[in-house]
């Protein structure tokens, strides 16, 4: 399965990537066509939202599927609502550097143990405070 998983979301970045400077917004786009090539391929699979954002991955099987979660990633410009980026919380672990590598190199995570609450707990990092 880890080989359909990888050539969906290789064929899927190929697509846009010579159209696009930048994946940020476009996760639903990127989750839904997955979703659509997996069950072409009758790879069950569930499309998932962030709470409080308007990101979504996907769960298939046993794999977490984030192809653009390289928009969470440190840049030059200032944070409007997070105290940091949520590949920073990623970093502070062992396991969050693995899942932060996977998700930046192939798109995907094969999930063990506690991985998916690892990966979520990166956006719940504390809200900057409004004034």
């Amino acid at each position: 399965m880890e080989e359909e998983i990888r050539f969906i979301i290789l064929k899927n970045l190929e697509e846009v990537n010579s159209r696009v400077d930048s994946l940020e917004g476009l996760c639903f786009y990127f989750a839904k066509n997955i979703q659509a090539d997996l069950e072409m391929m009758e790879i069950p699979s569930c499309i998932n939202k962030i709470d409080g954002y308007d990101h979504y991955y996907l769960i298939a099987d046993e794999y977490l599927i984030d192809p653009t979660y390289s928009q969470f990633l440190p840049k030059d410009e200032k944070l409007v609502s997070l105290q940091e980026y949520p590949a920073k919380v990623l970093e502070k672990t062992e396991k969050g550097k693995e899942i932060l590598g996977d998700l930046l190199y192939n798109g995907y995570h094969k999930l063990e143990d506690d991985d998916i609450n690892i990966y979520l707990s990166s956006f719940k990092a504390e809200r900057k405070k409004t004034k």
